[in-house]
């Protein structure tokens, strides 16, 4: 299945979130021959034996990790109202709580880009490029705050900018209004799900059962914001 712009942006229409369709045409159909290989093997027992190691590998299990404490820290920053982190930081002056949740979003999104540069995966690549992108975007409301990005993709903090800067800093780089933590914490979502996606496909079995659920994770992977 060759994948195309016309499918993308379908996918990309549903969510209301903007897609760089071109990145993710580049990798999948680069390396569609990984899920066709994948799913070939699976008929050999040894070989099938060899894949279930590999996807249920120390990286496998940090990465889903990650992701998810990505997205609940994400999460927690797009909340609103007076119980919500930047409620009560407006509420009091107080911005202590919202520099400790950025400053462990930091930790997380970090990790999560480390495995997933670790990953052979051609999907989880798109991910990684798509959560740069999103620095990217974001880079100058980012900056006023302290938060920049390294060459390697992970994110620095200058922690006497982040602790000195206001309220409205803050909510214009990571409130729900900026875009930055939603998109950001969708995708570690998405991440985590199709880690779990993978693994439990493969083993579910090693008959036509588990390779035809494979053969249908393999195919609905690419429907990135269905």
């Amino acid at each position: 299945m060759r994948i195309t712009n016309q499918m993308l942006a379908l996918t990309a229409q549903k969510s209301g979130i903007s897609l760089q369709p071109n990145t993710l045409l580049d990798i999948m159909n680069k390396k569609q021959s990984v899920s066709s290989d994948l799913i070939s093997s699976l008929g050999n027992t040894k070989n099938t034996n060899s894949l279930l190691q590999k996807l249920n590998q120390k990286d496998d299990k940090q990465l889903a990790a990650s992701a998810e404490s990505l997205g609940s820290y994400m999460s927690s920053l797009q909340e609103e109202g007076e119980d919500s982190l930047f409620g009560k930081a407006e509420a009091s002056g107080d911005t202590s709580e919202l520099v400790k949740q950025i400053s462990n979003m930091k930790n997380a999104y970090n990790k999560t880009v480390k495995y997933l540069k670790n990953s052979d995966s051609p999907l989880n690549h798109f991910y990684m490029q798509e959560l740069k992108s999103y620095v990217s975007d974001n880079a100058e409301a980012l900056k006023a705050v302290g938060v920049t990005r390294n060459n390697d993709g992970s994110l620095s903090i200058n922690q006497d900018t982040l602790s000195a800067a206001g309220v409205d800093e803050l909510k214009a780089a990571f409130g729900s209004g900026s875009g930055f933590s939603e998109k950001v914490g969708y995708v570690s979502g998405r991440i985590s799900e199709n880690v779990s996606a993978v693994s439990n496909s493969i083993l579910s079995g090693y008959n036509s059962s588990g390779r035809e659920a494979l053969n249908a994770f393999s195919k609905n992977m690419y429907n990135f914001w269905g």
